[in-house]
């Protein structure tokens, strides 16, 4: 077989011939991997998937654990590891993210299955650790460079400058940082309150309990409708984009005008898609609440002036503020805010994906469309 390209063709063709070449080439050097090779890079890559879909802190194996203990006490006629809630929250937290886990990294399920040796599952836990805290820590390094370019965009320009490495100036120290940062439950604007935040003084303390006023649209919240505009702030998003699909996809804005207005061709700009992006590489087609929650404590951390990844910031617990949000999408206390979480999910995903995957996102059901009905009246 010859992997030439063909004589006498034109410069497109050449190009469209070599890329063909190199589309084989790749395909005779993935069938030439050895199946444990194989093994060893879809582990690799589903370890980036955890921190971003599954869980923010949580060792694998410690999920394992819960799901092991929960099987133990699962009765004889079959398990049902959702009806075994446990009194510890923990507990229950780390299960969910072990149903998750399974969902989004499905070499797992097959490792848990098989009879592999303790050693060979350890040796596992290990590749997929390692590489999800390598994913968060690479995360969080580019989103501690963009989040200055975003606020230096912005008008009035910040003053004063944003430095671009040393994060001693950001936090509370900046006024367009703290003003992001603060709780909703304060009024930033109030010299004395500032200063009380600053201070460190005890009836103005920032903790996981009070929602950052970057989650709110433009940073409003209403006491009597507290839900109004909750996790749709513009640089919530920006960081979404930035981290699931290009950091180019964070610079645009998602803008739905009628289709008759662009020739067919023509895409959003919200439409445009990298070569291969985050989102596609861990077959993310729709929007998941553990991705805003994972982005939303990366959002933070790049706002404030620590300097290393940690869980606690002062009194700010980062692990309790993602649950806080994961329980929002996913533990919804009625069936109405089941429907506001959908309608949240569905605004998030057009803002991220655009008209892209639709049929994912917001998927028809086709069961009460004509097709099938005519087939139910014959």
């Amino acid at each position: 077989m010859s992997l030439s390209p063909p004589p006498n063709s034109s410069h497109a063709e050449t190009i469209v011939s070599l890329k063909r070449c190199i589309a084989v080439l790749e395909g005779l050097n993935a069938d030439l991997c050895t199946p444990a090779e194989r093994t060893s890079n879809s582990q690799a890559l589903e370890g980036r998937v955890i921190r971003r879909l599954v869980c923010l802190t949580d060792r694998i194996e410690e999920l394992v654990a819960e799901f092991d203990r929960r099987v133990t006490l699962g009765t004889p006629g079959g398990f049902d590891g959702d009806a075994l809630e446990s009194s510890n929250m923990k507990e229950n937290q780390q299960y969910r993210s072990y149903n998750k886990l399974v969902t989004w990294c499905p070499s797992v399920r097959t490792f848990m299955q098989s009879s592999a040796e303790c050693s060979e599952v350890a040796a596992m836990c290990n590749k997929l650790n390692r590489s999800a805290d390598a994913a968060r820590g690479d995360d969080t390094t580019s989103l501690k460079f963009a989040v200055v370019s975003w606020l230096m965009q912005t008008s009035p320009t910040p003053n004063p400058v944003i430095p671009h490495r040393d994060k001693s100036c950001r936090g509370f120290h900046h006024d367009t940082m703290g003003k992001l940062l603060c709780p909703v439950d304060y009024d930033w604007g109030d010299p004395a309150i500032r200063e009380a935040i600053r201070n460190y003084h005890p009836d103005y303390r920032v903790m996981s309990y009070s929602w950052p006023s970057y989650l709110y649209r433009d940073g409003r919240y209403d006491p009597k409708n507290p839900t109004n505009g909750l996790f749709k702030g513009e640089l919530l998003v920006k960081a979404v984009k930035h981290i699931f699909t290009s950091p180019s996809s964070a610079e645009n804005t998602v803008v739905f005008v009628p289709t008759h207005n662009f020739s067919k061709r023509q895409r959003t700009a919200g439409e445009r898609r990298t070569r291969c992006d985050v989102a596609g590489l861990l077959r993310m087609r729709s929007i998941q609440p553990r991705a805003i929650a994972y982005t939303a404590v990366q959002l933070r951390f790049a706002l404030s002036s620590a300097g290393s990844w940690r869980i606690l910031d002062d009194d700010f617990d980062q692990e309790q503020f993602y649950h806080n949000i994961v329980d929002y999408f996913e533990v919804c206390p009625s069936r109405e805010a089941t429907k506001e979480v959908d309608s949240l999910l569905l605004w998030w995903n057009q803002q991220v994906f655009g008209r892209r995957n639709v049929s994912d996102y917001r998927p028809q059901k086709t069961e009460r469309l004509s097709v099938a009905m005519t087939s139910i009246a014959r």
